[in-house]
């Protein structure tokens, strides 16, 4: 029989194969062929392998761990292992394999990572999952040590990397975690800084109110100045439940409660707006329906779940609530209509805070988004959950669960008679009669614009210019048409749809618009007016809550002469409205004129008007190249748009019936009722304040604003800007005094010196109380300084860094008896930041602080 150990198929065609170093003979004998055939298998191994004997000298390694270390075997033979060119990376290193070999000679196997030279012929390390194995003889002793080494260098690497990336990610996380606690406090900022002032609103405009007014006009401006007040209280409120939310302040407060009762009780408070759209309300509860649930709170859920079946039915429509307990013995609480209904796509994320179904310019209701996120929140206070379907018949259905008893342990209050009275203090009212006055103003806007918006006479003659006023809020409506009417005969519509029917129908002379209206919004309009051949020259005005650039870029494109910001005077927006008609009847005048002459002179006016034009969009083309670095981005957030629009509105009601007052009142209002509309104008100058703070603050972001540089004289900045904080500094006799240091003036933008300077300046009298405040504005015609030194307190070390940072504060918002939001200092830092300038503090805490800001102007802006 042959020998098949001797492969004899290998030697078919040659009688020797040669492989490196070894040479396979057809004539080989069986044992020197094996020996041969492992010699190849050891060298071909891609893994470090080595032979030692117990004492841990080298016998034998295989090619490749000879070759990735430039290791000659002759010359290493018959050495200690960890001597080896492989161990030499480090002394610990060879400490290590030779403590591996004493414990492996011992009989124990051993493995572990380890980097050595094994690439690159010794010059470059690698990392290999080393091992040493025992090889014993037949009598049991270890009389060999096999040496092993998988090179898992790239194993190792992405290892790193994706620790790394964990790390990474965790500092994200973490980065996550602080910008979250920064909204938390700043929504906390924003109730602390809101209530007061609206307090202020409410409490004088209540009493007016309830001190009789014999002028109903007037009493009608009040009315309207307390319910959008309430309105805006309802909005701080909801924001300082998200802010309690999620700092983890808010637990039920568990009382025994008849949900049927406060069911009816809530249905109740709709029951009067219904009938406005003809809306039928149904209620199916049992007699009695005991449980054991936070009131106020079930009472927030069922607010806003009301509020929100009524905003969406239609005219003529129903809305039903039921409330049982299901065959769990849960409290089920539905609330259906019959509107629109919530597409299936939208279900999921209906409830998230800021989400609406309907948003854009030109929705069709008004609203934070924050009413079904609240419910939510609430219901899973309790341990219920909320959601939405689809209504029999069509429609949304919102099914609320909660577990009918307080958890186990929890402190369960007895139901008193006067509990209706506790949830009023507790502000349960404030959010009733705010969600109710929210209600009647979204019901309102609803329907169509009549004539008789305004209450005044239409006084003006019949030859004024025409104005078409497209508003969807109709007090904002009735008080812009009454505004104008003496002056101009003033039409008005309701949103943008009828707004273009009406223009096509009595071609106005202007039209003053609102830009967020249902069906047609205000960019649309103005842009089906320039379409239309027989409106293409009607000059247009926007009224519009949104301070945002984009959109005023996007207006001016549509050819819009005027822009005007919620809150605005009523002089102001008469002399506007005045300006642009009178244009508008002096071109109308040139053009009949124009016709008249012969077609030569038509001609040569043609070319007259064109070349204006073509300057016009000449000049128009440098503004927006300019503007396009001030421009904020159109992706902002949902908040930013609740602060421009939700809470401005509002505001310009509060605001523009206040100065009507009084206008109304004259001479002949008595000393309180001075005093307390002078609280109403510091109560509402604070507000105005406040958004504008947050809108400043969004403008100036990295990155938003290019500056404007021209000449600016620093002495007249410095009047201008100390001027209104004089009186404040008397009645603290402080001394406050302005020095200037200038060669001439100093390029730079005035819009941007003017806002460092105010913000330094206000911080400095507001927290200083004796002493004085010193102002620097200088220019040595290269660097541009301004300089507020003060007597203050004076700033602690470990503050110093974070009083730049938006919405911080040396002290904590609980503690806090200034006004503030910590935006002031943010807005300086923005500013200097845009302008590649430097803000700086130093401070001696009891003496005082000192700021300066110093900016260089290019060298072109210098010569110019």
């Amino acid at each position: 029989m042959p020998d098949r150990s001797l492969n004899r198929q290998l030697f078919e065609t040659k009688s020797a194969l040669y492989i490196r170093d070894v040479t396979l003979h057809e004539t080989d004998d069986s044992q020197l062929h094996r020996a041969k055939l492992a010699r190849i298998l050891l060298d071909e191994m891609y893994q470090f392998v080595g032979l030692l004997d117990a004492a841990g000298t080298l016998i034998d390694a295989n090619r490749n761990a000879l070759e990735g270390a430039g290791i000659d075997l002759q010359k290493t033979l018959g050495l200690p292992f960890w001597e080896a060119r492989w161990w030499q990376v480090s002394e610990t290193i060879q400490e290590g394999v030779r403590d591996s070999i004493r414990r492996a000679a011992a009989g124990e196997f051993v493995r572990y990572d380890v980097e050595i030279f094994g690439d690159a012929a010794g010059e470059d390390t690698i990392i290999i999952d080393y091992s040493l194995v025992p090889i014993r003889d037949r009598a049991g002793e270890v009389v060999m040590l096999l040496a092993e080494g998988r090179n898992i260098t790239e194993k190792k690497r992405a290892e790193e990397e994706i620790a790394r990336k964990n790390r990474e990610l965790e500092r994200l996380l973490e980065r996550l975690r602080e910008l979250d606690e920064i909204k938390t406090q700043f929504f906390a900022n924003v109730s602390h800084e809101l209530r007061t002032p609206l307090a202020l609103v409410l409490g004088p405009v209540e009493r007016i109110l309830a001190d009789g007014t014999p002028d109903e006009r007037m009493r009608r401006d009040l009315e309207v100045v307390r319910s959008n007040a309430s309105v805006l209280l309802k909005q701080v409120n909801d924001l300082l439940d998200i802010s309690k939310l999620d700092a983890g302040e808010m637990a039920p407060d568990y009382v025994e409660t008849d949900v049927a009762a406060l069911v009816r009780q809530v249905a109740a408070n709709f029951e009067a707006l219904a009938p406005q759209r003809q809306i039928a309300i149904a209620i199916e509860v049992p007699d009695t329906l005991p449980a054991e649930l936070d009131a106020d709170k079930v009472r927030r859920i069922l607010l806003n779940l009301f509020s929100n079946a009524l905003k969406f039915a239609p005219v003529g429509g129903r809305v039903a609530c039921s409330a049982a307990l299901d065959a769990n013995g849960r409290v089920v609480i539905a609330v259906a209509d019959n509107g629109p209904g919530v597409p299936v796509d939208q279900r999921s994320v209906v409830f998230e805070r800021f989400r609406q179904v309907d948003a854009g310019a030109s929705r069709q209701r008004g609203g934070t988004g924050l009413g079904l996120a609240i419910a939510r929140d609430f219901a899973e206070l309790h341990g219920g959950t909320i959601g939405v379907s689809e209504a029999p018949g069509g429609g949304a259905l919102f099914r609320v669960e909660l577990p009918r008893t307080a958890p186990v342990g929890a402190r369960v209050r007895r139901a008193r008679a006067a509990e209706p009275a506790r949830a009023e203090l507790l502000g349960g009212g404030d959010v009733t009669r705010g969600v109710l006055d929210q209600m009647r103003i979204e019901l309102a806007t609803s329907a169509p614009a009549s004539d008789d918006d305004a209450s005044a006479p239409a006084d003006a003659p019949a030859d004024a210019p025409s104005v078409l006023v497209v508003e969807d809020n109709p007090d904002l409506r009735a008080f812009v048409a009454d505004t104008l009417r003496t002056r101009f005969r003033v039409t008005t519509a309701a949103d943008g749809e009828e707004g273009l029917e009406t223009a096509r129908a009595i071609v106005p002379d202007l039209v003053v618009t609102d830009i967020m209206m249902p069906r047609k919004d205000g960019a649309e309009l103005a842009r089906a007016i320039r379409e239309d051949a027989a409106l293409h020259d009607i000059p247009i005005l926007v009224l519009s809550a949104r301070a945002d650039d984009a959109l005023r870029l996007e207006l001016l494109r549509e050819r819009v002469q005027d822009y005007l910001v919620k809150p605005f005077s009523s002089d102001e927006l008469v002399a506007r409205v005045a300006n642009l008609t009178s244009v508008k009847r002096a071109g109308d005048l040139l053009r009949t004129q124009i016709d008249s002459q012969q077609r030569d002179l038509e001609s040569l006016a043609r070319e007259v008007a064109d070349r204006n034009e073509a300057l016009a969009d000449a000049a128009d083309t440098m503004r927006l190249s300019l503007d396009r670095a001030e421009a904020a981005s159109r992706a902002k957030s949902e908040f930013m748009r609740l602060v421009s629009h939700e809470l401005r509105n509002p505001l310009t009601s509060v605001v523009i019936h206040t100065d009507r007052l009084r206008r109304a009142l004259g001479s002949g209002a008595g000393e309180r009722v001075e005093g307390l509309i002078g609280s109403l104008d510091g109560a509402t100058e604070r507000l105005v304040d406040i958004v504008e703070a947050v809108l400043e603050h969004t403008r100036l972001a990295p990155g938003h604003t290019a500056p404007a540089i021209v000449p600016v004289a620093l002495a007249e900045l410095g009047r201008e800007v100390l001027e209104p904080f004089r009186a404040a500094a008397e009645r603290k006799g402080l001394a406050l005094t302005c020095r200037v240091e200038a060669s001439g003036p100093a390029p730079g933008d005035p819009g941007l010196l003017r806002l460092v300077l105010k913000h330094l300046l206000e911080n400095a009298v507001k927290f200083t109380e004796t002493g004085g405040v010193d102002v620097l504005l200088g220019f040595d015609g290269r660097e541009c300084r301004i300089v507020v030194a003060d007597t203050g307190p004076g700033i602690a070390p470990e503050d110093r860094a974070r009083i730049f940072e938006p919405f911080e504060e040396a002290g904590s918002v609980r503690n806090k008896h200034e006004p503030g939001m910590g935006l002031g200092l943010a807005i300086v830092r923005h500013a200097a930041e845009s302008m590649n300038g430097t803000i700086e503090v130093t401070s001696v805490p009891g003496e005082g602080s000192r700021f300066a800001f110093a900016y260089r102007p290019r060298a072109d802006a210098r010569a110019a």
